[in-house]
């Protein structure tokens, strides 16, 4: 692991707890095994509660890996969910990664995908699913939800709803129109006024696709001023996790008063929220 990207995403995630209330105040253990996809070989970053209610699987943005992401999964693994996050072929840690073009790294991730979820069948039997990700990562967990039905049925039954920071945006020839009517699970994206990706996302409206036609419930939280890398970003994510919290236990663990605060939010003041029924 980076151990300078630990301690700071540590760092970060306590920060978060401190202000945050837990559901499972628990000893958390981060580590990361082998992971066999196909013919080839990955691995697989555990972040584990001592008595996980969940599991999420998680995908990374284009190039990055999941040690980056501290704040965001051991955040998520306080509140009870176990995380499970392959190191992806495009990710720079990726030993063989001049092998695979930025074409090909989407089969594999959604490979990666798979595997993390037969993972999660053997190791937590029986525990809801969400998938989360970022960025380039949100579009294969809108895939495991749904979405992109047009170029295979990537969807995976297990998957209950989908979180998503950031989007990679209108990508031509990949994501259509019709991209995400086929979603089958309810939705979060949370994305930033600031939220482009230089030679992909020149207007942040892109990344509010998602809600204007998903397939399913969908919500978008637009934090002000709110860049790309908000996902790492401590301060930031305080504003954003009510909404998050909320999401996580309404679709992810049925419950029903979470699901009637959520539909009733309201975000901070310079924030939006967009809600958009099933």
């Amino acid at each position: 692991m980076d151990r300078r990207t630990l301690i700071g995403g540590i760092a970060g995630a306590s920060a978060l707890l401190a202000a945050r209330p837990l559901l499972a105040a628990e000893r958390i253990t981060d580590d990361d095994v082998a992971l066999t996809v196909g013919t080839r070989e990955t691995r697989l970053f555990r972040v584990r509660p001592a008595r996980p209610r969940g599991v999420v699987l998680f995908s990374t943005g284009h190039g990055s890996w999941p040690d980056r992401y501290a704040v965001l999964t051991r955040y998520l693994a306080a509140q009870g969910w176990a995380v499970l996050a392959p190191l992806h072929v495009d990710s720079m840690r990726y030993p063989d990664r001049a092998k695979f073009t930025m074409q090909a790294s989407f089969g594999e991730r959604i490979a990666d995908m798979g595997a993390a979820a037969a993972v999660a069948a053997k190791d937590y039997p029986g525990l809801p699913v969400i998938a989360v990700g970022h960025s380039f990562g949100t579009l294969v967990a809108l895939c495991l939800g749904g979405a992109l039905s047009y170029i295979a049925p990537f969807r995976m039954p297990a998957v209950k709803a989908v979180l998503g920071f950031s989007t990679p945006g209108k990508i031509p020839g990949l994501v259509q129109p019709t991209a995400y009517t086929s979603l089958a699970v309810p939705a979060m994206i949370v994305t930033g006024t600031a939220d482009t990706v230089p030679g992909f996302v020149t207007d942040p409206a892109d990344h509010l696709f998602v809600g204007q036609t998903a397939g399913k419930a969908a919500y978008t939280l637009v934090a002000k001023d709110g860049g790309h890398e908000l996902v790492a970003d401590a301060v930031a994510m305080a504003r954003v996790l009510p909404a998050v919290d909320l999401f996580v236990a309404a679709y992810g663990t049925g419950d029903a008063q979470a699901l009637k605060k959520l539909q009733g939010w309201t975000a901070p003041a310079g924030d939006r929220f967009v809600v958009k029924a099933a």
